[in-house]
């Protein structure tokens, strides 16, 4: 398994097998290294059924958007489990926040044209990608560890640097306790808010105040592919005029855009 992950794998598990394993044989003939691959393959089909499920709803609900009513900030029926976004912060992998699947809600977000296509999700999304998109969960990572184009099929999905850290770093030391983590809190979203944008000006230089992102939301059942829930949400920039800007426009935006659908789920979800 470690031969055919490579450097930068999805999920980062080259490099937990890189960093953590320490060479050497035991008395059967296989190294440390070999055992803790197995083990990793091992979970990885463990839990690959249960992401196929979350891929079909996934797929399924984004199927049905066009019988969707978008912009009426409605839900078709009570939610239970009640739905909780929170904006994910990339840069801090290792919050303590996102150590445990009950902590960092359980509600997902992924542009609704990709939802279909997971492996095909941008994982470094910024102003040059030329559309708006945010980085992907710890459901579509799930989906793209255990997929297809992950260790156990082609290989050939991969992330870049940025997004490739060992997940859980300091958290969970144990290569084979930190991926079940990881799958774990994937497998923790009930809900996926699949966006679909409307409005989208790209920001041309800090501090253009004509910057912005609207989109269509949809929130749609990870168990039965239902989309449940209807609204709208938008992100700009930060800016005061004549005073201060962010020198970071895209992603304010997406960051904005995130807090505007955790607002909207809160109040659908609390009505």
């Amino acid at each position: 398994m470690r031969t055919r992950i490579g450097k930068g794998a999805a999920l980062g598990l080259a490099t937990v097998t890189v960093a953590v394993l320490l060479s050497g044989c035991g008395g059967d003939g296989e190294s440390d290294e070999e055992r803790v691959d197995a083990a990793l393959e091992a979970v990885l089909k463990q839990y690959r059924p249960r992401f196929e499920q979350r891929r079909v709803a996934l797929g399924a609900a984004a199927s049905r958007l066009s019988e969707g009513r978008p912009g009426e900030n409605s839900c078709d029926r009570a939610l239970d489990p009640r739905p909780d976004f929170q904006s994910f912060d990339h840069q801090s992998l290792a919050l303590d926040s996102y150590n445990s699947p009950g902590r960092g809600g359980n509600v997902d977000i992924v542009s609704a044209s990709e939802a279909r296509v997971p492996e095909r999700i941008v994982d470094d999304p910024g102003v040059k990608l030329g559309r708006f998109a945010v980085a992907p969960g710890w459901l579509i990572r799930g989906l793209w560890v255990t997929g297809s184009q992950g260790p156990l099929g082609t290989n050939r999905f991969e992330v870049t640097s940025r997004y490739g850290y060992e997940p859980y770093k300091g958290a969970e030391e144990d290569p084979v306790r930190r991926l079940r983590k990881m799958l774990d809190v994937g497998l923790h979203k009930s809900y996926a808010a699949l966006f679909r944008v409307t409005d989208y000006r790209e920001p041309g230089r800090p501090g253009d105040e004509a910057a912005i992102v609207k989109a269509e939301v949809f929130l749609a059942d990870l168990v039965t592919g239902d989309v449940l829930c209807r609204f709208t949400a938008a992100g700009k920039p930060l800016f005061v005029t004549g005073h201060w800007y962010s020198t970071t426009p895209y992603e304010d935006m997406q960051r904005s855009f995130q807090l505007d659908v955790s607002r909207k789920v809160a109040a659908l979800a609390s009505s």
